[in-house]
């Protein structure tokens, strides 16, 4: 795949659940005239460590930023990035992020942060497109944070975080509608994105990619009013739509992961592979158009801020999901859970049976992707 006098343009749509796609008119539409890689997993379901995989295309807890506490520890004298990559082969790089910690700083020509509270992420955004438009070609990062900011005031503001009391998870209903109230904003922001570059007339000539770094918790499981807690897959199975032009549509439904996107963006850009790069991550491009691709293992970590065991400073539950089957290590209380995610998509019976040869199996899975990231 040659796409290396495209434009591209990477957004992250912040905390967006996957199951709302089905509710926002514009963003559906994107994803069925895309490359929709609808069974994509986050390593991490928080911001810093999930976009710090997706730059770095490697595991949390060998970049370093492998807790809320840590996220000032990139190791950035050991990891190239893609941004350096794309820069150093003609790219002019820029960001718009919500605070310089988000992702590595490296690799970027241009860097802008803006304030949460009062952005207007549809005019902010359409003038960052319509400057670099007249570039020869730009990579772009752009940090779609509304949903965030409205959640953080209706539920962190609102319930006390450190709590595990009642009144926030036995009312799931309301949560979901209140998530759901959201939704029109973001996908008014996704048509003003592709209106801009239409009329920027560059749109045939980038790759836009939307991804969601994680989900959101609406109350499903007691002790996670928001995310970055557990990792169950309403926050850890999230999506990426990749649209390059005259490039048919597909939808792919295979396994994969986001530090997939770091292989993918070198192979658009025409990058060749570097050996001493070793990202954790594979392209996503195999997966298309082969019927014979087995999916990819899944491999998750995450230490909360809050929630029943919070770790801050390290992450402390592990997963591990193939087949439709996941496995779940809460490493302080020492606690293991097990489900089958066809016959209980939600994760409401643990199945862990210690002496089951399928349970040790997966065990033994997990432990060595823990033993690879030397995490044990």
């Amino acid at each position: 795949m040659n796409c290396e006098n495209y434009n591209i343009i990477l957004i992250n749509i912040d905390g967006f659940r996957k199951d709302k796609i089905e509710l926002c008119k514009n963003l559906k539409e994107f994803g069925n005239n895309s490359l929709y890689f609808s069974n994509m997993n986050t390593v991490a379901p928080y911001t810093f460590a999930s976009l710090h995989s997706i730059f770095s295309g490697l595991y949390p807890s060998k970049h370093g930023v492998d807790g809320y506490y840590n996220i000032f520890k990139f190791k950035k004298e050991q990891i190239t990035t893609f941004p350096e990559l794309l820069q150093n082969n003609g790219y002019f790089t820029s960001y718009d992020i919500i605070d310089d910690s988000v992702i590595p700083a490296q690799g970027f020509n241009e860097k802008n942060v803006f304030d949460e509270k009062t952005v207007d992420f549809k005019t902010r955004h359409s003038e960052i497109i319509k400057k670099l438009s007249s570039k020869k070609k730009f990579f772009l990062f752009l940090h779609y944070t509304e949903m965030h900011k409205h959640l953080v005031d209706a539920v962190i503001q609102k319930y006390n975080p450190e709590s595990n009391d009642d009144e926030y998870f036995n009312n799931v209903k309301e949560n979901d509608e209140r998530y759901n109230s959201y939704l029109p904003h973001s996908d008014d922001y996704i048509n003003s994105i592709i209106q801009t570059l239409k009329e920027e007339k560059i749109y045939d000539k980038t790759i836009l990619i939307l991804f969601a770094d994680h989900g959101t918790s609406i109350g499903e499981k007691k002790g996670e009013k928001f995310y970055g807690v557990f990792c169950y897959d309403y926050t850890i199975n999230v999506f990426c739509m990749i649209k390059i032009p005259d490039m048919e549509k597909q939808l792919i439904d295979v396994q994969c992961n986001t530090i997939d996107i770091f292989p993918t963006i070198l192979e658009l850009a025409n990058i060749p592979s570097n050996p001493k790069l070793q990202p954790d991550g594979k392209t996503l491009f195999s997966l298309i158009d082969n019927s014979n691709t087995s999916e990819r293992e899944v491999f998750a970590e995450t230490g909360g801020l809050y929630g029943p065991w919070p770790s801050p400073e390290k992450h402390n539950v592990f997963c591990y999901k193939s087949n439709s089957k996941k496995i779940i290590y809460n490493k302080t209380p020492d606690t293991w859970e097990f489900y089958d995610l066809i016959s209980d998509p939600g994760e409401l019976n643990n199945i862990y049976e210690s002496k089951s040869e399928l349970v040790n199996l997966y065990k033994e899975r997990l432990k060595n992707y823990l033993t690879l990231n030397k995490i044990i």
